[in-house]
This record gives C-alpha cells, structure tokens and sequence, in this order.
C-alpha cells in the first residue's frame, strides 16, 4: 500500500490515529511528544486537515515506527475500545416512610428532579 493511497483517506487515518491514542492510553500531549509531532500538527493530522502530500508523508511515517504498524494496519485499523453508551439514570424513592426532608433539601431535589426530566426529554 502506498502512501498516497493513506493521504486520499487522511479523514480516515486521523480517526485511526485518533482511536490508536485511546486504545494505548496515550493522551494528544504524550503521543506527540513519543512521536515527535507538535501539538497542533497531530490535531491537523487527526482532523485530515493536512494538505502537503510531503508534510503528510513525514508525520505519518513517524507513527508508523513508533507504533510499530504499517500503512495497511493504519488504514484498516479497529478500534479496540467501545463507544460509551448513553447514560442511564435511576431514580430511587426508597426513604422511610416518615422521613422529611428539609426544605433546602427538597429545594435541591427538586432542581435534581427537574435536570433529570429535561435530560429524559432530549435524550430519549
């Protein structure tokens, strides 16, 4: 596979890289420093907003050797993590049946009560 091939998919190869730093737990910071990319070059990278063919070529060769992969692993990569699922609240109204609240206290349930319902009606 060339590297031609990779710079026609840059799109594709910046979520590769993308997904390569969170399955090694690396963060931006410190696989740019492993790779000896600037900062703003990987985010370029990552969002395949790199239009130099020749600047293309260089960055990409320097992950490649640094993860030990070649332009056909990076083009096909699978993420090994999963996506997070949406999150799913619970409700729990399991108080003695004589307990009472304070009002501050119900004050502050009910802001709770209102995030959780407006959360429901775009989520859902």
């Amino acid at each position: 596979m060339s590297m031609e091939i990779l710079f026609d998919n840059r799109k594709i190869v910046g979520e590769n890289i993308l997904n390569i730093i969170k399955d090694n737990g690396y963060t931006k910071s410190s696989f740019s420093r492993l790779t000896n990319i600037s900062r703003p070059t990987l985010d370029k990278l990552i969002k395949g907003d790199i239009d130099s063919l020749a600047t293309f070529k260089t960055h990409i060769q320097k992950i490649l050797e640094s993860q030990d992969i070649n332009e056909e692993q990076l083009l096909n990569y699978a993420p090994k993590y999963k996506p997070k699922k949406e999150p799913i609240f619970a409700l729990s109204d399991n108080a003695p049946e004589n307990h009472i609240l304070k009002p501050k206290t119900r004050e502050m349930f009910d802001i709770l009560n209102d995030i959780v319902h407006l959360c429901e009606l775009y989520y859902n």
